[in-house]
């Protein structure tokens, strides 16, 4: 029979294992497409447009499609909150 040791040192290793998991899922860049951002920003096409032309937003070409960093505006708005040290 088990101990009471071993099934903790086990119980252990399955929370540190599955912690590390999560770390590395959120490392993961997360991709938005236009139409996320022009929702989030309440912005056009041409602006959104313009933003890239200017360098503004950062973003990303894959074939034909453009996609943008989720991880900018999450950035940007902890920015502008107050108090964001605390986040």
């Amino acid at each position: 029979m088990k101990t009471s040791k071993y099934i903790l040192q086990t119980r252990i290793t399955e929370l540190e294992d599955t912690v590390k998991e999560l770390q590395q899922d959120r490392s993961v860049e997360k991709w938005l497409d236009a139409v996320d951002v022009k929702e989030r920003l309440k912005i056009s096409d041409s602006t959104l447009w313009r933003y890239r032309k200017e360098d503004i937003i950062p973003y990303a070409k894959v074939g034909n499609k453009i996609l943008y960093p989720e991880s900018f505006f999450t950035q940007s708005l902890k920015k502008k909150i107050i108090n964001s040290h605390l986040l």
